[in-house]
């Protein structure tokens, strides 16, 4: 009986779990769209994410980087999303571990935090 309940209880945890996402958003006041959109297109690339979609006027950058740190095909998706409210640019940096339902090493943690050193730096650097 216990065995029964066990097994129960673990296809019940096992249909409960998504796959792992993290989202961030960031404000920046005193910057224009395109001085944003730049240095994201720039940090993506500093981070070592290649692109693989982008729409600007929609403010979009889709990327992917490499394979899964044990193996396999099934890399990180970052997705950003750049939106302008009433002199606020909104930077939005999602994470998608594909085909991992739980980020042990916190990787999209990671990329977020690496993702927003770059943008700053590339802030700060202005267009150079």
């Amino acid at each position: 009986m216990k065995n029964v309940l066990l097994v129960i209880l673990v296809l019940v945890t096992i249909s409960c779990i998504n796959q792992t996402v993290k989202t961030e958003t960031t404000f920046l006041e005193n910057r224009s769209f395109e001085e944003v959109w730049r240095a994201s297109i720039r940090a993506v690339d500093d981070i070592l994410f290649t692109i693989d979609s982008i729409d600007k006027e929609a403010g979009f950058i889709g990327a992917e980087r490499g394979t899964h740190p044990f193996g396999g095909d099934v890399p990180p998706r970052l997705t950003i999303m750049i939106r302008e409210y009433a002199g606020c640019i909104s930077v939005d940096c999602k994470v998608l571990q594909k085909d991992q339902f739980i980020d042990l090493l916190q990787m999209g943690e990671k990329i977020v935090r690496e993702f927003k050193g770059a943008l700053n730096r590339n802030l700060i650097q202005g267009g150079n």
